[in-house]
Order: structure tokens, then sequence, then C-alpha cells
């Protein structure tokens, strides 16, 4: 974290400077602002809370003949301004904590013109699945409507001509949480709690660098006209098997994408179980004039609950409208229909000057008490265990862009 921290800053300082045979360099943006949360529309109840929000984005970029580095990095100094007492009162608020995510931070290395080795935390996107990807285990997501994190470990992508594309990984992401499971443990080695979550982390292996914690992904995808077609798969030794198909066909703009994965599970010795099933399927269409443009998309996720998800059958409607230099608006919603509950999340961003956006956001949750989406859950920034009822939430920040 602390490198991390010293990178971000230091980068800055040379950005598009010039060093032999290559070059740095740098894009970020930085949004202040604030997010109201509450029960319902009332901000008054019992129930709410007010958020300042304050963080900056940085994408760092080396690139020479042959090699590069990336480093996708944000700090997030945002905080708790007041809460009501349903929520703690202003006396027994969050402590405040800068924080530091680390998106990506990898080293390339270019084998010719036909393949490439990656070193460090990148994004794979297994599978075809542009918004649900059910043959993905590999790639954590940080919250639904975020882009998922990277995995720690190897990855390796080849191209065989113009058509054909073949990527492997490994993914030593277990491996890294079973070793800090550890020095917790042995740090406080009198508490049986985190004693019992370094076993959990180690699942059966025999220490941190147990091969059985590797998890192994690759796939091969084809361009055949219209039509592309990938097939994947994800192994656990010992553990779980996830193979995957998905194809996605062009259809006079109307692009029509469906996936589906058999997940096997076995542990030792045991035979494997019946498979789970995953699937997802989806029509996105896009329409652009000289000057705007307006996306439609429908998504369908089946056994939603392998990622974030409760539940099994979930809808995700969504319609952006854009028009160029002067606003984009987006409207969307994660409909669960085992329980008939939603969660509404909508969005104006103004583009006033280059460079620098006015952006407007509201989330909303709907459904019975004991539905997944009658509060915000971990879908809102100020919600957490314990903060109360939460099911509206609406935002203004100013960002920049440098």
């Amino acid at each position: 974290m602390i490198f991390t921290a010293l990178l971000a800053f230091t980068l800055p300082a040379v950005v598009h400077g010039q060093t032999e045979g290559g070059a740095w360099s740098m894009s970020a943006d930085a949004a202040a602002g604030f997010s109201l949360a509450s029960d319902g529309i009332n901000p008054a109840s019992s129930d709410s809370a007010a958020l300042w929000i304050l963080t900056a984005n940085f994408l760092h970029r080396y690139d020479s003949p042959g090699w590069g580095l990336v480093l996708s990095d944000s700090i997030d100094l945002s905080g708790i301004a007041a809460a009501a007492s349903g929520i703690g009162g202003t006396t027994a608020l969050p402590s405040f904590a800068p924080l530091i995510t680390v998106y990506e931070a990898y080293a390339r290395l270019d084998m010719g013109n036909w393949g490439q080795l990656f070193v460090g935390k990148r994004r794979m996107g297994l599978g075809i699945g542009s918004t649900f990807a059910p043959g993905d285990l590999v790639d954590p997501r940080s919250g639904f409507w975020d882009q998922k994190t990277g995995f720690r470990g190897l990855d390796f992508a080849a191209s065989l001509g113009s058509d054909i594309a073949l990527r492997m990984a490994l993914s030593l992401d277990r491996n890294f949480e079973a070793w800090a499971a550890g020095v917790r443990a042995k740090t406080a080695s009198t508490s049986a709690a985190l004693a019992q979550a370094y076993a959990s982390a180690l699942d059966g292996a025999s220490g941190p660098a147990d091969p059985r914690l590797i998890t192994w992904a690759g796939s091969a995808d084809a361009q055949l006209g219209s039509l592309q077609l990938s097939a994947a798969g994800v192994y656990r030794p010992d553990s779980v098997e996830r193979p995957s198909f998905g194809f996605s066909y062009d259809l006079d703009g109307l692009i029509l994408q469906g996936e589906g994965a058999a997940e096997f599970s076995a542990y030792g010795n045991a035979a494997p179980t019946n498979p789970d099933w995953y699937g997802t399927a989806g029509i996105h269409w896009m329409a652009s004039g000289d000057s705007d443009s307006l996306s439609i998309a429908l998504d369908y996720d089946y056994n939603g609950r392998a990622g974030l998800l409760k539940h099994t059958n979930y809808l995700l409607p969504w319609i952006s409208y854009t028009r160029n230099d002067v606003l984009n608006a987006y409207a969307r919603a994660l409909i669960g229909l085992d329980d008939a509950s939603a969660l509404v999340s909508l969005g104006l961003t103004l583009y006033p000057t280059q460079a620098f956006d006015l952006e407007f956001t509201a989330l909303f949750g709907s459904g019975t008490s004991d539905s997944e989406f009658a509060t915000l859950s971990s879908f809102a920034p100020v919600a957490s265990p314990g903060a109360g009822k939460l099911s509206t939430q609406v935002g203004f920040d100013a960002r920049v862009h440098f």
C-alpha cells in the first residue's frame, strides 16, 4: 500500500518524460462532491447519513519496445460527514481511513507479434459475457456496478492469425490470501477466530505455497464473420472444475450474446458432485448519429449467487443516451425475479467544458423488508452492517480529467 501511494504521487513528476527507448505517461481524474442516503425519500429520517466524496483515479504506463509496465489505482478520501441517530449518531461515526485500491499492477513482455506475457495483477476478462460472466472465477468484483478487479499471478495471451486468440492464466490470489491470514493468526496467536480464518483460507492445503491453492484458467476465442465463439475453463486442484462456452452474434447492429457454465466440485478423493449450472443471455443495440448515440441492453443471469448476488434469476435492463460534448444520461435496474426486488441506478453527466464533468447520481432499492434489494446494502458507500435501513441515495460531484 505504501509503495502504491508513493508511486501514484511520484509518477506524475515524470509524466510524458522520455527515457532511453521508452516513455512514461499518465492519465488521471479527480472528483469532489457529496452523497446523501436515507430511508425512503426523507433525508430527515432516523436512518440517514451524509458522505463527502473526494477521490482520484490514476493510470500510469511505461512503454518500451518489447515490454511495458502498467499501474491502475485509486485513492479515496471520502468519509461520513454526519449521521442521524439510527446509524449511531454523530458521536459514533466510523473513523476516517484513506483507502488505496490497486486495480492493476503488472509488467508486460512481448513475444514478437504473436504473444504477450503479463506478470502481476491484471484483468483477464474470461469468457464472452459483457455484464454477467458465469465462467469467470479469476476476476473478482469490487461491487456489482464496478469493473472487475484483476487477479495476481501470470497471464499469457497469444494470437493465431487474426481470427483466433488463446489465453492462459495462473492465479495466486488464494495463496496470497492464505499467507496474509497466516500472518494475522501468528501475530495474535491467542485468537481462535483468526486461527479458524487461517484454516479456512488454506481450504485443506498444507500451507500458503501449496499448489492446491492455485487457480488455473484458459480460453480460446474464434471470430467467424459476424459470429464470435469462446470456450473457457477454470480449474482448482481437488476443488473446482468449471468449463464454459459462449457466443456473440452481430445481427446488423443487434448483438446477441449467450454463455453457459457448469461447475463440478470435488474435495480430496471424493467423486465430483452433480454440476451447478450458470448462464447468461443478452441483447445489446446501439444507434449513433453525427452528434449523439443511444444504447439499449437487456441481460438475464441464471444462478447469480455465484457472484455477489444471493438468488437465481436476475434481469438487468439498461439504456444510455450521449450527446457529444454535452451530456450523458443513463438508467439501469438490477431486478431480482425470485423476490420481486430491484436496485435502480440513474445518472446524468454534463460536460460544460473540456476535461471537466458535473455528475448527478441516484440509487434506489425497492422490495419487501426481507428482499435482497430492500436496502442498498454494500451497493451504497455509507451502508454497512448495523447502519440502519438505507434505501435511497443521491449524489453530486465535479470531476476533472488531467
